[in-house]
């Protein structure tokens, strides 16, 4: 305590410093450190928020780790602060999960979790249950009763109206690669994640309809792209019961070449 009486905020260790003129994320980690040095938890947490998405969009590991470490730092008295650092901790964490393993995937070597219990009930992300939370809930399931039903068949129909194939992924190289399905360029969330030894091969349903899907080759180096043409190549089963096959040789550096998959006999279970 100084002579005037006031107290100085504790000093933040391990913080990465702001410059003058900073990227987006790194004024809104600045802008953090300032909320958290006044005491003002909700401010503080958006910033780290906005910064967070910045880091992510950036690949920047090291500033999501920065992040992480703010959080931490936050003033939780308040019940509805305190929830919303734990959800921004856990959200922090799964981006971190994704940056590792995608630069594992980079280097060839094998992903270790840095986080690996993160999946546990403690880690899941809470809501304040205030009086007007409870009583939308309460809405919500009412309307829920009503509509379930209607939703239900909603769901059979749009999967009844979806037709899907089978695509052979066939590993023709000569050493062991990762293959990913990708929704987004990026491939952040693969829905298919599998090792593929050489001379091996790999099957997924694909939806027919689909005109290109995206699979990411891992490799030593950079990952490889593989766009197939489900649709160009589900019409040259005229309406039959096979199945399409590409090789994964034919994987080009990212975005890739648009690749016609062939015909081929059904494996029988």
């Amino acid at each position: 305590m100084g002579a005037s009486g006031s107290v100085e905020p504790p000093a933040l260790k391990g913080i990465r410093s702001v410059p003058t003129v900073a990227s987006h994320p790194d004024r809104d980690l600045g802008d953090a450190r300032s909320a958290i040095d006044r005491g003002d938890g909700k401010a503080a947490l958006k910033s780290l928020d906005r910064a967070r998405r910045g880091y992510l969009k950036a690949r920047d590991a090291a500033g999501l780790a920065h992040v992480l470490d703010m959080a931490a730092l936050v003033d939780t008295a308040d019940e509805r602060v305190r929830v919303g650092a734990e959800n921004l901790a856990y959200a922090v964490k799964q981006n971190l999960r994704q940056e590792s393993r995608r630069s594992a995937q980079q280097r060839g070597e094998p992903w270790v979790d840095p986080y690996p219990d993160l999946q546990a009930p403690t880690e899941h992300t809470r809501l304040v249950l205030t009086r007007r939370v409870k009583v939308l809930i309460g809405i919500g399931v009412l309307l829920a009763v009503v509509l379930i039903t209607g939703a239900i068949v909603g769901l059979v129909l749009v999967d009844g109206n979806q037709t899907t194939v089978t695509l052979r992924l066939v590993n023709d190289t000569k050493r062991q690669v990762t293959v990913s399905g990708c929704d987004d360029p990026d491939c952040l969330t693969p829905w298919l994640h599998r090792d593929v030894g050489p001379g091996l091969e790999t099957d997924a349903d694909v939806d027919a309809d689909g005109f290109v899907q995206l699979f990411k080759v891992g490799r030593p180096g950079p990952d490889l792209c593989l766009p197939v043409r489900v649709h160009d190549g589900y019409l040259l089963l005229n309406g039959g019961s096979g199945a399409l096959a590409v090789k994964l040789s034919e994987a080009t550096p990212c975005p890739g070449a648009t690749v016609l998959p062939e015909p081929t006999e059904q494996t029988p279970l």
